[in-house]
């Protein structure tokens, strides 16, 4: 019985982190689907001519394509933040430090401005598939989990040696 219960609970906790791409996905299918064949193209009844409404169908069809964008990139958009003081990115320190000796040992070996920025998304996405699975809300770097100083330097040694 607890190994069903671990498994309903895993279940319970991955649907809750991925509740975005759940909902928003089929919420697309449905805008793109309704803008197209309902409101854009003609009825299939030859004796009533079609109500086209070209506003409402590339509303509905930035909607459709807007909610598919967000459900495909949600996990990306819980890490990092766009306000008017800057770009923030969510780690946690020894992330932030594995981040830091990263970018300092690319420039220590004269890499490009393209290579760093290469190698730092890399080193961000390495990070979130690395995370453990959050229990409650809020983001690793608020709740103190994620990557420890180990994991982190070891991530950003490898990204290193292998961005050349």
């Amino acid at each position: 019985m607890s190994r069903l219960k671990g498994t309903a609970t895993a279940a319970v906790r991955w649907v809750g982190a991925e509740i975005a791409p759940l909902v928003l996905l089929p919420l697309a299918a449905v805008l793109v689907w309704v803008s197209v064949w309902k409101v854009w193209l003609p009825s299939p009844d030859a004796g009533t001519p079609s109500r086209r409404s070209v506003t409402l169908a590339i509303v509905l069809l930035v909607l459709g394509v807007s909610a598919a964008v967000i459900a495909v990139f949600h996990g990306r958009l819980r890490r990092i933040e766009l306000s008017r003081s800057g770009l923030t990115v969510a780690l946690t320190p020894p992330e932030r430090d594995g981040l830091g000796a990263l970018v300092e040992r690319l420039v220590q070996k004269g890499a490009t401005s393209a290579k760093v920025a290469e190698a730092i998304r890399r080193y961000l996405d390495a990070v979130q598939t690395k995370r453990p699975a959050q229990r409650v809300k809020g983001t690793a770097a608020e709740n103190g989990g994620g990557l420890t100083a180990a994991q982190a330097q070891a991530l950003a040694e490898r990204i290193a040696d292998e961005t050349s």
